[in-house]
């Protein structure tokens, strides 16, 4: 029983959740900023991952001036995606607050209502 409690405080202790909880805050705001300006951007699958390096290398950088263990910041670096998609994508899903989904899903669903279509007519 010791044994399991050490291994879930090592592994606590491993990551800043707070850290995670902002980059995946700011990297939402980024894109929802992003698909709701006055520019319409269109936001892939990848530009979506490259805001979200981007929200890492910022609050790495403000994490590291005030003097955050390098170890703890890329261990939190790397849990940050993966809280994302099991953790708070749920959640956000849950409560409505989602951004514009891919282009790619767009044109996939629209293509599959064109088919549907065309296999009712013939």
């Amino acid at each position: 029983m010791e044994y399991i409690t050490s291994a879930i405080e090592t592994t606590l202790s491993s990551f800043d959740f707070a850290f995670c909880i902002v980059v995946n805050v700011l990297t939402y705001l980024i894109i929802k900023w992003l698909s709701e300006s006055k520019f319409k951007f269109k936001i892939s699958t990848w530009r979506k991952r490259i805001i979200l390096i981007i929200s890492i290398i910022v609050v790495s950088i403000v994490y590291s001036i005030f003097g955050v263990d390098n170890r703890l910041i890329l261990n939190s670096a790397i849990l940050a995606p993966v809280t994302w998609s099991w953790i708070f994508r749920p959640i956000c899903e849950k409560f409505g607050l989602n951004y514009v989904k891919d282009d790619i899903n767009q044109l996939h669903n629209k293509a599959i209502k064109k088919c549907s279509k065309a296999n009712k007519e013939s």
